[in-house]
């Protein structure tokens, strides 16, 4: 009978997308299992179609929901269970109720150990998918990268691009996609700053800037996109439509948010700005990134000037690829 591996993720865009290759190198370590991953609406979008997932379970963060996933878990039997959450009792009780033999988890929070057969402590000093990897290695898995990836469908870029074409974009000009916004405003470099970035690369380069945003965001998007001569998406696409989206973009910017993260992971050429968070612990991932803080870990003390430079840094990868 074929054995059944659950695996646990957490809520946030880049806290899943983090976990990604962990999930990867528990697929290499288990590679006839079943492999179960339950995650958030938010992380269904970023581990969608991903080839080493055999059933992807949303999880609704409710009570009803935690109930759910713990009789999901006990039908499903697993052998193992792996917890990548830092701190949720809820998930820590759910993989002891699950009866799986082996449950692997965190320490960080000290009673969470009791739920789990083995829990590992987090180690602060490194990128936090050095920790999600080192869980899913102890665990059984073969770690073979540390860079996330994602996984889009030639049908889900080909809905894209119509989608931008609707928006204005002609189909040849090189894109900018653009996310300046944050559900923390300390961490936002500000509109007019941006607008002025944009209008830069613009002039030097040639790239037509698309701003991406939340329906929240969509009057802030809109004025910017005209200030630009760019293209609005903001409130048009859902999270897994702005993923298919991004893929078309030859360059990113934005600040500490979900969607710079994406940008990384797509291997797309990005300048992530960064204040108060440290970059070092929990900053965008890939082959193609620069990532810029602020001195003083003030958004406002970020000068455009400094931007720029770190900007053509990135444009040589742009250029690279075209």
């Amino acid at each position: 009978m074929r054995e059944t591996v659950a695996i646990l993720t957490l809520n946030h865009i880049g806290d899943v997308l983090f976990t990604e290759p962990a999930i990867a190198a528990l697929r290499a370590g288990y590679p006839r299992a079943r492999l179960i991953v339950t995650t958030s609406p938010e992380g269904q979008a970023v581990l969608a179609n991903h080839p080493a997932i055999d059933a992807l379970w949303v999880r609704e963060r409710t009570l009803a929901g935690w109930w759910q996933l713990v009789g999901r878990l006990r039908k499903a039997a697993p052998r193992l269970v792996v917890s990548f959450s830092p701190s949720s009792l809820g998930l820590a009780l759910a993989a002891f109720l699950s009866g799986a033999p082996q449950r692997f988890g965190f320490s960080v929070r000290p009673v969470q150990r009791h739920f789990f057969t083995t829990a590992l402590p987090f180690q602060l000093e490194r990128h936090v998918t050095a920790d999600y990897l080192a869980l899913a290695e102890a665990a059984g898995g073969k770690g073979e990268r540390g860079f996330p990836r994602l996984f889009l469908t030639d049908n889900e870029r080909e809905q894209a691009y119509q989608t931008l074409r609707a928006l204005g974009w002609d189909g040849a000009t090189p894109l900018l996609g653009c996310h300046p916004f944050s559900s923390v405003a300390r961490k936002e470099w500000g509109d007019e700053n941006f607008a002025a970035l944009l209008a830069w690369a613009s002039r030097r380069w040639g790239l037509r800037s698309v701003i991406f945003g939340s329906p929240a965001e969509r009057d802030r998007a809109e004025r910017l996109a005209a200030q630009v001569q760019g293209i609005s998406a903001a409130g048009k696409l859902s999270l897994r439509a702005f993923i298919a989206a991004a893929s078309w973009c030859t360059a990113f910017v934005g600040c500490d948010s979900g969607p710079v993260h994406i940008a990384a992971a797509l291997g797309i050429p990005t300048l992530a700005l960064y204040g108060p968070t440290d970059p070092q612990r929990t900053g965008p991932l890939g082959e193609q990134v620069t990532v810029l803080r602020s001195p003083t870990g003030m958004m406002h003390d970020l000068a455009i000037v400094t931007v720029q430079r770190a900007a053509e840094r990135v444009w040589e990868k742009v250029a690279s690829r075209r």
